[in-house]
C-alpha cells in the first residue's frame, strides 16, 4: 500500500473538475474540512463471531496459506502499531494497517486494509486510531502466505477509546549546523512530486511513532519526528551512523535525535526515501 496509485483519488477528482469545480485534497496528516466534527456514525448491525486475539490467532493457523474464512469474526482490543504512515491519510491512503491485542500486547494480529466505521474509507486524519486506541474490528481471517495470521480487509466496528500521537517533552533548536522538522518540510514540499533534494540535511526532531523496527537482514526503520509543529516521516531509515537495528529499544518514542539524508517529497508527504536516512545524533542510550 505504500506505494499505491490513487486511483480513487484521480477519478473523484476528475468528477469535480467535470463539475467546474476544483478538486479538495487533504493535505499530509490533516483532517479534510468538508467533513464537520458533529456528523455522527451509525453503526450498522454487523453480529459477526466474537473471538479473542488468540483464538483469531489460532483459527488462521489451521488454515491453508492465504485461504479466508467464509464468516466474519469480530475481535476487540488495543492497537499495538499503527502499521501505515498516519501522514498518509487522507492524502494518499483511505484504509490502514495495524496491529491488535487484547492482552497486554504478549500476542497481536495484524488488520490488513482496514476501513472506518460503517465500512466507509478514512477521510479524516483524526479518525486513525493510534498506538493505545480501544477499537473493535469486523472481518474475515486468513493466514497470509501461510505465516501471518491477519483480519483481511475488515473494517471498524466501534470505538471505546482514541488516543493522540503521543506527546514528546519539547525540541531544541537546532545548531547551525542542523534543520528543524519544519524546515526540512518546507524544503521537501518545494521539490517537484516524486524528486529528491540534491542536497543531504541533518534535521533535529523527537520521534512521536514508530511504525516498524526491523532487527532482521534490512536493520532499519520507520518512524516519524517533530519540533513540535510539523511532522516529518523517515522512510526505512538506518540506526546510529548508518548502521542497523539491532534491537527495538534503540529506537524509542520521545527520543530526541538528527537524522541525515536528502529530502524526498511523497505526494505532497515530506519524507526521506528507503534507505536514504541515517541517525546521526540520539538522546536513546542503547547504541
Amino acid at each position: 500500500m505504500k506505494r499505491s496509485i490513487l486511483v480513487v483519488t484521480a477519478v473523484a477528482a476528475l468528477f469535480l473538475v467535470s463539475c467546474k469545480e476544483s478538486p479538495y485534497i487533504a493535505g499530509p496528516g490533516t483532517d479534510d474540512p468538508r467533513i464537520p466534527d458533529s456528523v455522527s456514525y451509525v453503526v450498522p448491525d454487523t453480529n459477526g463471531i466474537e473471538i479473542s486475539v488468540d483464538s483469531a490467532i489460532a483459527l488462521c493457523k489451521t488454515l491453508a496459506a492465504d485461504a479466508v474464512t467464509p464468516d466474519l469474526y469480530k475481535i476487540s482490543g488495543v492497537v499495538t502499531k499503527n502499521t501505515t504512515n498516519p501522514l498518509s491519510v487522507p492524502s494518499s491512503y483511505s484504509n490502514i494497517n495495524f496491529t491488535l491485542s487484547d492482552n497486554g500486547n504478549k500476542t497481536s494480529i495484524a488488520c490488513y486494509y482496514t476501513n472506518n466505521l460503517n465500512n466507509l474509507p478514512f477521510r479524516k486524519n483524526s479518525d486513525v486510531p493510534r498506538v493505545g486506541s480501544k477499537i473493535t474490528v469486523l472481518g474475515p481471517l486468513t493466514n497470509y502466505k501461510g505465516t501471518t495470521p491477519e483480519v483481511k480487509e475488515g473494517f471498524i466496528v466501534r470505538v471505546d477509546s482514541m488516543v493522540a500521537p503521543p506527546p514528546f517533552p519539547g525540541c531544541p533548536e537546532p545548531d547551525s549546523t542542523e534543520i528543524s522538522v519544519s524546515k526540512a518540510c518546507e524544503l521537501a514540499l518545494k521539490l517537484a512530486d516524486k524528486t529528491e533534494s540534491t542536497e543531504s540535511y541533518d534535521i533535529v526532531g523527537v520521534v512521536t511513532e514508530i511504525l516498524s523496527i526491523d532487527t532482521g537482514n534490512f536493520g532499519n526503520a520507520e518512524w516519524i519526528i517533530s519540533d513540535g509543529k510539523k511532522f516529518f516521516y523517515i522512510y526505512r531509515g538506518k540506526g546510529l551512523n548508518n548502521n542497523k537495528f539491532t534491537n527495538t529499544n534503540q529506537l524509542q518514542v520521545n527520543d530526541t535525535i538528527t537524522v541525515r539524508s536528502k529530502l524526498y517529497n511523497y505526494g505532497g508527504i515530506a519524507e526521506t526515501k528507503a534507505n536514504a536516512a541515517q541517525i546521526i545524533k540520539t538522546t536513546n542510550p542503547n547504541w
